[in-house]
């Protein structure tokens, strides 16, 4: 019985640990996957995120909402958008796309 008790406390140690939470602090340069810096920095609605080369806008939109982070990110160059899903761990940020069926996930390095 002590174990079970000890276990599930662990867990949900675990679970608080790495969820997500409003107060997530996404500012900051992050490094792309194709090797573009993404600046992002806090909005009157959230955060955005722009290149520092063409200040163009990659993400916008992100918003906590419903136990996630949630914003639409948006690839300039091939004139894409999407609705994406955001995980901030200790030195990346996890970008979950979704468009339709189709996902693709991003990982964005902290400068």
């Amino acid at each position: 019985m002590v174990k079970s008790i000890v276990i599930i406390s662990i867990l949900y140690f675990n679970m608080l640990t790495f969820a997500q939470k409003a107060v997530d602090d996404f500012t900051g340069k992050w490094k792309a996957p194709k090797g573009a810096i993404i600046i992002i920095t806090k909005s009157h609605t959230g955060f955005i995120g722009r290149t520092e080369l063409e200040d163009a806008i990659v993400l916008k939109d992100v918003k906590f909402y419903n136990g996630k982070w949630t914003a639409v990110i948006i690839n300039p160059k091939e004139n894409q958008i999407a609705n994406c899903e955001l995980t901030l761990q200790e030195f990346k940020l996890k970008i979950i796309a979704k468009k339709g069926i189709f996902y693709k996930t991003l990982f964005w390095t902290k400068q």
